[in-house]
């Protein structure tokens, strides 16, 4: 719960500093040219985006200092296109990545990923004054493929997660706030968010909060999104940096259980065809129980009695905690890109 707590509470107020300085740029901006006519009225469409694709090799012969030979691959795709017409608003994202890698040398040895992610949004806006819009908004994100966490669950087929197990899809009605161009923020006190664990071996395990034997779980609450989006922050040239904070609380089940997904990417273009990317990706679900390790990522931890026991299961082997818990990300890699 504290670690709960903590990350919303960081997370908040970064996404309201950020919106509010936002905002005082944006009036001192206008006071200086209360004159000129807004481009925005203008404006039809608005596209972009980000193609990067990676590549890492390590190759160690009688190597002194030790390590392992190592290969991976990454790629990204973030795609954008906003529309805007008279009072009507539309914007729209796309975000896809995925990559692998393999540590070791021989044909036995697997490949895991290291990033899956496929994310879609959609905004639909009519304008109400200024910077306010009557708003719906639609998200849905899962992932391509299995997910394991050593060897051995790999080689036993023993995954974790799959594809649309779980996905997340989020209908929400509320209200826009865009100060400007750069920045949104979504408010809306209706709001249904799906969990899907299309899945059978995964749903009868009740994984992703879902009940035991359902694939779907539906939750009623209340939804804020801040998105932020920036060319040459800092007048930092070659740069782009974009960030979404989402937070979402279940009105009926534990509604002081703040689920949060807090999302950023920075691209640094290297000449005309190379760039460097940097994504961060925070999430804090409490129905999600994530499996415990020791710090090396590889020992589980095991519940334990007070005398030292440990818990067994039916099958007489070592039950492994569970619980919720802050997941972090983070990928950097530089490789071939292409903006449009």
């Amino acid at each position: 719960m504290r670690i709960n707590y903590l990350t919303t509470f960081i997370a908040l107020v970064f996404g309201v500093s950020v919106y509010q300085a936002q905002i005082d740029l944006d009036i001192e901006k206008k006071l200086k040219t209360t004159s000129k006519v807004s481009k925005q009225d203008s404006l039809v469409w608005k596209k972009g985006s980000i193609v990067n694709l990676g590549f890492n090799s390590v190759g160690l012969t009688n190597w002194a200092g030790g390590g392992q030979n190592s290969i991976s691959v990454q790629g990204l795709v973030s795609l954008y296109a906003n529309y805007f017409f008279n009072k009507t608003s539309w914007d729209n994202n796309f975000d896809v990545a995925f990559g692998v890698i393999k540590s070791g040398v021989g044909a036995d040895i697997p490949w895991f990923k290291n990033d899956d992610r496929i994310e879609f949004n959609s905004k639909l806006g009519h304008k109400l004054n200024k910077t306010w819009y009557y708003s719906g908004l639609v998200n849905f994100r899962t992932q391509f493929t299995y997910g394991y966490n050593t060897v051995e669950e790999k080689l036993n087929d023993n995954y974790f997660s799959n594809l649309f197990a779980p996905a997340y899809g989020i209908i929400a009605l509320g209200l826009d706030n865009k100060p400007n161009d750069q920045l949104t923020c979504f408010i809306s006190p209706i709001t249904i968010k799906n969990t899907f664990v299309l899945d059978d071996s995964l749903s009868s395990l009740g994984a992703f909060g879902v009940d035991p034997g359902q694939s779907i779980r539906s939750e009623v609450g209340g939804y804020v999104k801040f998105a932020f989006t920036k060319k040459e922050p800092f007048n930092i040239k070659d740069v782009s940096f974009k960030s979404n904070l989402t937070l979402f609380s279940n009105y009926i089940n534990e509604p002081q259980n703040i689920d949060v997904t807090w999302e950023t990417l920075t691209s640094l273009k290297i000449g005309k065809t190379f760039s460097l990317t940097l994504s961060t990706y925070l999430i804090y679900d409490h129905d999600i129980e994530i499996p415990r390790f020791e710090r090396d990522g590889i020992q589980p931890i095991y519940y334990q009695r007070v005398d030292g026991s440990f818990y067994l299961d039916a099958d007489g082997q070592r039950i492994q905690a569970k619980g919720p818990i802050t997941q972090f990300k983070q990928a950097m890699g530089l490789g071939i890109s292409l903006n449009f």
